[in-house]
């Protein structure tokens, strides 16, 4: 391992940084619920390390306790020593995934979903727009009862039950007609005098899942001046291509968008996902070297840390109620963003903002874990559900569409009552009731 002959595997320092002191265990979630030490950060660490040094062999058993990690990264900001936890993860699978042996329906998926559908908008739209149509005829409706039930094979009633409502059209088909032709440019002008230029990251699922989101996140943006632009050379941003080893795949999407984005010369690209984003600002992670990717990583900014930055206007319309505010993992762990959101619901006229318990613990999503590890998703679901009821919420705030998702799912199912929206859609909102 000293030769580090891949140049995607850990190195020898970073999986060696671990001391083994324990203080990750009770902020781990698969911890928390299974009590079992290989299904611990610490646990893990030791597996990998024996794998990359030979000393273990990847079994399926040894194999399916790095799978039920949720690569939420709470381990980080636990560890006393700064143990790159995800980073020694990521690069482990893509240093196992060639090797690994899957049934051919995995297999299909797996290229269909990494190297067809998420790098293709076109795909992506024709995808939809059957899940929409399936929806409208009652087909959807009965697959979650079926998958409720459990009465489809497989992993496909967690995916029947979970199936979110899916919107007519995305926000980038919403505003096609925007485009220019020449530039592949959309532009949204400032709302009043122009202060700053901004390109905004749209996302690929979500922009076809939250659409609405998207749109709150454009008219706030403009609202506080910034001349918005949206590209149309937007590429997926590879974060579910990195968890789950498709470094390779991941990298090509990386030089699109920064090919794209750098050439703009913006005074910052904006996401509203905090999936999305935790992997575009650490492009230069996964392109070491590359002084375009460190540029591209430099201007990244989250909506809610952008807005404070440029000091935004509250709007004065009221929403009362009481709002709960979810940490999204990837927001707070992987970018110590926690205040900005905070900040910016609490200046919202009316919101009363009630206290989460354990508000930075994972809500089970983590991408596609809720397809591939139903079980342990729901259980983990399950605490996130029951601090919401004991809040006493009307509604609950997070910034990352899985979140919202899942939560709204868990919710549902709980027959709770309560909304789950991005916090900028509350922000579109009170400059609505202006």
């Amino acid at each position: 391992m000293s030769e580090r002959p891949n140049p995607d595997a850990p190195t020898f320092e970073q999986v060696s940084a671990c001391v083994h002191c324990g203080l990750c265990l009770e902020a781990c979630p698969t911890y928390r619920e299974l009590r079992v030490e290989m299904d611990s950060p610490r646990g893990r660490i030791y597996l990998m390390k024996g794998i990359l040094e030979e000393r273990l062999a990847p079994t399926e058993q040894v194999m399916s306790h790095l799978d039920r990690c949720l690569d939420c990264r709470a381990c980080e900001t636990a560890c006393p020593s700064g143990v790159p936890y995800a980073a020694i993860l990521e690069r482990t699978r893509s240093v196992l995934e060639p090797g690994r042996e899957r049934g051919w329906i995995a297999r299909l998926f797996r290229w269909f979903g990494l190297r067809k559908l998420l790098p293709s908008r076109t795909l992506q739209g024709v995808l939809f727009k059957i899940l929409w149509v399936q929806q409208l005829l009652g087909l959807a409706a009965l697959g979650r009862w079926l998958g409720r039930k459990g009465w489809l094979p497989g992993r496909l009633s967690a995916a029947a039950a979970q199936a979110p409502r899916v919107p007519f059209r995305s926000f980038r088909a919403s505003v096609k007609d925007s485009f220019d032709e020449q530039s592949g440019i959309a532009l949204f002008p400032a709302k009043g005098k122009r202060k700053r230029r901004v390109a905004f990251f749209t996302g690929c699922l979500a922009d076809h899942l939250l659409a609405d989101v998207n749109e709150a996140t454009v008219r706030v943006l403009q609202e506080n001046g910034c001349e918005v632009e949206i590209l149309r050379a937007e590429a997926c941003c590879g974060a579910l291509h990195i968890h789950n080893g498709a470094r390779d795949q991941a990298r090509e999407l990386a030089r699109t968008n920064i090919a794209a984005f750098n050439a703009g010369g913006y005074d910052a690209v904006v996401s509203n996902a905090a999936g999305c984003s935790a992997e575009l600002r650490h492009y230069d992670d996964l392109l070491p070297g590359d002084a375009a990717a460190k540029e591209f990583g430099r201007k990244l900014r989250d909506v809610t840390e952008y807005l404070e930055e440029i000091g935004w206007t509250p709007p004065a319309g009221r929403l009362p109620g009481k709002v709960a505010y979810d940490e999204p993992c990837h927001l707070l762990h992987a970018q110590k963003i926690s205040a900005a959101p905070k900040s910016l619901l609490r200046r919202l006229p009316g919101i009363e903002l009630v206290p989460l318990e354990d508000a930075d613990a994972c809500c089970g999503s983590a991408g596609v874990y809720s397809l591939t590890q139903p079980e342990l998703s729901r259980q983990v679901l399950a605490r996130k559900v029951e601090a919401i009821r004991k809040s006493g919420a009307e509604t609950v705030a997070t910034g990352n569409p899985g979140c919202i998702l899942q939560i709204r799912y868990g919710l549902k199912a709980a027959g709770l009552r309560v909304k789950v929206v991005h916090p900028i859609e509350l922000v579109a909102k009170a400059y609505e009731e202006s």
